[in-house]
């Protein structure tokens, strides 16, 4: 995932648009992600700005997810936007305290930023619908797909005693 930047030096200014689709694999080892057995499509620009290249676009993946509350099977697709400055640093150059990310002049590779992006926008939470009903804490039924038989009022095991008591006050 690698852009050739050293034409866009004699331009400076001028946006050169990339974009080009990988399996995820390309990225390193991702298999923890859902995302990691699919491809990823990276569009956007770069453009120099006298000193240093801009790069700007999305990242577009699509996963196999678990609806966070029902389990089924959720097919999920999300663009992230991405952007960062790289500049060729010179050797007298503190790189802890630079604002751009050095790199040696004519490539860029984008596979850090782009696998960077991704896991930090990873989301922590994904619905088969919005209004998933989840799973029966009781018997482990899908609520979206039929209602369960058990009791909707669960009386915590602690406070069993007391139901008993308003049980008898309701025979008086």
């Amino acid at each position: 995932m690698k852009l050739q930047v050293e034409q866009a030096k004699e331009h400076i200014g001028k946006s050169f648009p990339f974009q080009f689709t990988e399996p995820a694999t390309e990225l390193g080892d991702v298999t923890a992600f859902p995302w990691s057995r699919h491809d990823i499509t990276i569009s956007g620009d770069f453009r120099y700005d006298g000193q240093n290249f801009i790069v700007e676009g999305t990242v577009t993946t699509n996963g196999d997810y678990e609806c966070t509350r029902c389990l089924s099977e959720v097919a999920y697709s999300q663009t992230t936007p991405f952007n960062e400055t790289f500049g060729v640093l010179k050797e007298w150059d503190d790189v802890e305290d630079a604002e751009v990310v050095p790199f040696d002049g004519e490539t860029i590779d984008l596979t850090d930023l782009i696998r960077d992006t991704l896991i930090i926008n990873e989301p922590s939470q994904v619905l088969c619908q919005d209004d998933c009903k989840g799973l029966c804490v009781h018997c482990g039924a899908n609520k979206n797909v039929s209602p369960c038989s058990c009791e909707s009022f669960v009386v915590d095991p602690r406070l069993a005693v007391l139901r008993t008591l308003l049980d008898e006050k309701d025979d008086d």
